[in-house]
């Protein structure tokens, strides 16, 4: 098992993979009407500082426990962490490959917006009515949701290169874009407030705990530490490729792509809104109604409008496209880990995908059930990473793993107490926010599991999980095939055909 085969064929390619895994819909439909809600530039700097202390060191455990064991998530932590937490790996395979189903609803969507706004269907009509039609029950919305699902087959199946390849040429192609459409938003009239918006530190928002709550959530969904994303790419790479810095590399490239779509939003949203209350009551108006409605709206009246919004639907395309890549890997692998042959664990994978997505991209209530329940399910994702370095020792880790001689970055003991600690206790901190605005959303109903938009059903849904993993635990540890670890070095890259 020594011979080397299909990892990552350059650091350029390598990078351009983890930074496209990360950059994903959050970046440019979030992230822009967040700062806005948030005191702009105070939330950019609490996203920084979150950045910092949750992301960054847990994409680095990430990035140990898929090199060191050279599995996806199930494997790695028993090989990791030992046997009996085989069952936390499995979760964050589960929780990924969950979300990615319905997130391939997500690109129906834009696909369709793409094709409209192509031929301008959607100008001078009911821009809300337009999107419920797209959204629940819309054929060729789901034709377009089939398709990505099986060109990702297609690039899972010709290997990591390909996948090297294909985010190479996207993550450079939406950076361009960004930039152009950046630029003109900014030279929009009136588009200087939106910018202010963006960048205008008031004060009061640092002493607010919503400010710094919204950007902790802001840094889970959308640079991914604990999405499994960044251990199963790990698990390609060389055992003398760089760790620390390629991980900050991805960490500031995700958020290079957010102030770019901040730029590229916001000034065209106050540019364009009669008023700034209006502004923002557009960024109020929640991520769909910000992409699907408001802009949508904007590109009508825009000089050049058509060409812009042609423009966003592709960049949302490869932002979109690129993380489904990376989430869909974390499934193969883990299906490989099990002695499944690449073409076997593909097809398994897109099947899965095609059936569990399905309801969400026929109706949007499943939808918003299901971005709701694992959204706040995947928050535990990041506490478990940090488990597992606690069960092997952060500063044993630390010495193996982080200051080897090819580490350009040597981290310091500041990453144990990040890691270990700071991590899982923010996000703890996080959960139990959102369980506690869900009860306040819903103080006579929160406890229903009917209730599609209450803490009831997220309880149901993600305790049946953590249920069956926990009663599967010794099988599935018991059915990954390799064991590469040796407890103390980074193993070559194993044949994995």
């Amino acid at each position: 098992m020594e011979k080397k085969s299909g990892g990552f064929n350059s650091r350029i390619g390598l990078v351009m993979t983890l930074i496209g895994g990360s950059v994903g819909t959050g970046n440019i439909w979030r992230f822009p009407r967040m700062a806005a809600l948030n005191g702009g530039g105070a939330f950019v700097i609490a996203l920084i500082i979150s950045s910092f202390v949750v992301a960054l060191p847990i994409l680095n455990g990430e990035m140990i426990l898929g090199r060191a064991t050279r599995h996806s998530g199930a494997g790695a932590f028993r090989d990791f962490a030992g046997k009996k937490y085989t069952w936390m790996g499995a979760y964050l395979v589960a929780i990924c490959m969950i979300i990615t189903a319905y997130y391939m609803a997500i690109l129906g969507w834009v696909l369709k917006y793409l094709g409209m706004s192509i031929t301008g269907s959607y100008y001078g009509k009911d821009l809300e009515e337009v999107f419920a039609k797209t959204t629940t029950g819309n054929f060729s919305t789901y034709v377009l949701f089939v398709i990505p699902i099986l060109l990702l087959g297609y690039l899972l199946i010709k290997g990591i290169g390909t996948i090297e390849k294909a985010n190479t040429f996207m993550i450079p192609a939406l950076a361009l874009i960004c930039l152009v459409l950046a630029v003109r938003a900014i030279t929009l009239p009136g588009s200087l407030e939106g910018v202010k918006y963006l960048f205008d530190i008031r004060a009061e928002y640092f002493l607010k705990p919503q400010t710094w709550l919204n950007a902790l959530s802001q840094c889970s969904w959308s640079i991914g530490p604990g999405f499994c994303l960044t251990l199963a790419y790990a698990v390609f790479t060389e055992k003398k490729s760089d760790v620390s810095l390629n991980i900050a590399i991805q960490v500031f490239g995700n958020q290079s792509f957010a102030m770019l779509a901040g730029l590229m939003i916001l000034p065209a949203v106050f540019a364009m809104s009669p008023s700034v209350d209006a502004a923002y009551a557009a960024c109020a108006s929640g991520n769909q109604g910000l992409t699907f409605v408001t802009l949508t709206g904007m590109f009508q009246h825009m000089p050049a409008g058509r060409l812009v919004a042609i423009l966003f639907f592709v960049g949302l395309t490869f932002a979109a496209f690129s993380s489904a890549i990376g989430m869909c890997n974390v499934g193969m692998v883990f299906l490989m880990d099990l002695g499944w042959s690449r073409k076997r664990a593909v097809l398994a994978s897109i099947l899965f995908l095609l059936v569990v997505g399905t309801p969400s991209a026929l109706s949007l209530k499943v939808f918003n059930n299901q971005d709701w329940v694992w959204g706040v399910a995947l928050l535990l994702s990041t506490i478990f990473i940090s488990v597992a370095l606690l069960k092997y020792g952060l500063e044993k880790a630390r010495q193996n793993f982080l200051l080897f001689p090819e580490n350009e970055w040597k981290m310091g003991k500041w990453w144990n107490v990040c890691a270990g600690f700071v991590s899982p206790l923010l996000t703890g901190f996080m959960i139990v926010w959102w369980m506690i605005q869900t009860i306040e959303w819903f103080p006579d109903d929160w406890w229903n599991p009917a209730n599609l938009d209450g803490l009831g059903t997220i309880l149901l849904q993600t305790l049946a999980l953590i249920a069956v993993l926990l009663l599967t635990n010794d099988k599935l540890a018991g059915a990954i095939k390799h064991r590469y670890f040796d407890g103390e070095h980074f193993p070559e890259l194993p044949e994995r055909e």
